[in-house]
């Protein structure tokens, strides 16, 4: 059986999830916030050290003004959460870019990190305002030629993810971990990122564990 030491989500489906229920967007962001609360502790329990979660795409300041203004306010506070997270011994990094992020949220990011820093037990990695191919660009930029070099200067140096697993309906990675995912699993629900259950998030992970893995080679 496979062990799932890296589990990614892309948390999609948050606003149609509110559109669905004739609520503005935001509700629908909030209620996926409340969401990944439930699956950074549903991985906890199921022993998985590693979590990233794709909360918002360096593309998404395309959408509407008042919709990222709003979602950032959520974020703020989310990461003034960090007592909840020490309480849960959960280490939180944030991997993306500055680019228009305001000052507040990027001391309360700061502020999530440094006071959850100690933390010894699962690994939450936020991707938010965050670009593969930036991400890859940005190592170049810095110098990274070789696979080794490029791997070592990505945002954050974690085990690549064996599970992909994207919520929504949509059957593509959106610029997610383009270099880490060379070799992880795809999986995709049709079900809106607020609506992920416990039991589902374990199928997927059962369905993982029994994958024939063979890296370019051969099953023995």
């Amino acid at each position: 059986m496979n062990e799932l030491r890296h589990l990614a989500i892309i948390c999609d489906g948050n606003g149609r999830w509110a559109q669905k229920r004739g609520l503005d967007r935001s509700a629908g962001h909030e209620a996926g916030l409340h969401r990944l609360e439930d699956v950074t502790r549903w991985c906890d329990e199921f022993g998985i050290p590693y979590l990233s979660a794709y909360v918002f795409s360096l593309a998404n300041w395309k959408r509407p003004k008042e919709e990222t203004d709003r979602l950032f306010e959520l974020a703020e506070q989310y990461f003034e959460q960090w007592p909840s997270f020490v309480e849960n011994n959960v280490r939180v990094l944030v991997s993306g870019v500055t680019d228009g992020v305001k000052q507040s949220a990027l001391d309360k990011m700061a502020v999530l990190e440094e006071r959850t820093r100690d933390c010894t037990g699962l690994t939450l990695n936020l991707c938010a305002n965050y670009s593969g191919r930036r991400e890859i660009v940005e190592a170049v930029r810095n110098g990274a030629r070789t696979e080794e070099e490029i791997t070592a200067a990505m945002f954050r140096c974690l085990p690549e993810p064996d599970l992909i697993l994207r919520t929504g309906g949509h059957q593509r990675l959106s610029d997610f971990l383009l270099w880490q995912s060379a070799y992880a699993e795809l999986a995709f629900t049709d079900t809106l990122f607020p609506d992920l259950t416990r039991g589902e998030l374990a199928f997927h992970i059962k369905r993982f564990a029994n994958e024939q893995r063979n890296r370019g080679g051969v099953h023995a």
